[in-house]
């Protein structure tokens, strides 16, 4: 086969781009919570997306958190405007370091480095009552990862509806505890199971839901051996 450049190909090596519809697509997702866990803390949430090479890529994901973590509003304060985020170049550069509520981390088997980031809460520009959460990805490329902020069923949701067409291999959104936490234990964290529920559709469309338990550093429970005298 002959190129517009007088260059030939041979068809037995031709990059195939086509039967994207059999592409498997297991996302695995792992939810790890730092700091306090009792009652009224406000842990880090470390969320860790794995995906097996040669899937299909993610084109949206929502994840929505168990009853044991809200949203914790009076932790809302410094929300970057649209105009300041578009500004200084945009991806979030004329943000103010206070809209930063946690760090991003992606990484891709087509780029050299990882894309990294700080995540801003961003208002959304239209009438929604939350602020968006926005990954600002800096490196070989720039992409901004917009995730909706709502509450359904009594349990914060954040919708990403518009994922790159790129296969990522892994990606980690590290979200602040503390005083600029945005989640706060509805109980302790430590007694009993609680899971979210994380619904992923990949660019072929097909889709997974998963339902992954919070985990979190909890104390060990010693038990009282009885011995024979």
């Amino acid at each position: 086969m002959l190129s517009t450049l007088g260059q030939a190909a041979s068809l037995d090596s031709r990059f195939q781009v086509g039967e994207c519809g059999r592409l498997g697509f297991k996302p695995k997702l792992g939810l790890r919570l730092i700091g306090k866990t009792k009652r009224s803390g406000n842990p880090r949430l470390v969320a860790t997306l794995k995906m097996p090479a040669g899937g299909a890529n993610v084109a949206a994901a929502t994840v929505r958190l168990p009853h044991s973590e809200f949203l914790d509003q009076g932790h809302i304060r410094t929300i970057c405007t649209r105009v300041q985020f578009a500004a200084a170049g945009g991806n979030g550069a004329g943000c103010p370091k206070g809209s930063v509520y946690g760090q991003a981390r992606a990484w891709s088997p087509l780029l050299d480095q990882p894309l990294s980031g700080p995540v801003y809460l961003r208002s959304n520009g239209g009438d929604r009552e939350l602020p968006d959460l926005v990954a600002a990805l800096d490196g070989q490329i720039d992409v901004d990862l917009v995730g909706y902020i709502d509450s359904v069923r009594g349990g914060i949701r954040t919708s990403f509806a518009l994922a790159p067409d790129a296969p990522v291999s892994k990606f980690v959104l590290d979200m602040q505890g503390g005083k600029k936490g945005l989640l706060e234990n509805s109980t302790d964290i430590c007694r009993g199971e609680h899971r979210a529920v994380a619904d992923f559709t990949a660019q072929n469309g097909k889709t997974q839901r998963l339902q992954p338990a919070l985990k979190a550093r909890c104390p060990k429970v010693h038990r009282h051996s009885r011995h024979r005298h």
